[in-house]
């Protein structure tokens, strides 16, 4: 359940500092780091609150 939360929250961190203080465009591939690591986190979670 920790690792789920803090993967999740990690995630969602990075891709808002990514969208407010990346100075130049980013490519997509460096977005969907962040991004898959949140939707990772997020199904840790689904993962321990169904079972």
């Amino acid at each position: 359940m920790t690792l789920g939360t803090m993967m999740a929250i990690g995630g969602a961190s990075v891709g808002g500092y990514m969208f407010l203080y990346a100075s130049q465009p980013v490519k997509m591939i460096i977005w969907a780091m962040p991004i898959s690591v949140m939707a990772l986190g997020v199904a840790i979670l689904w993962e321990d609150m169904r079972g």
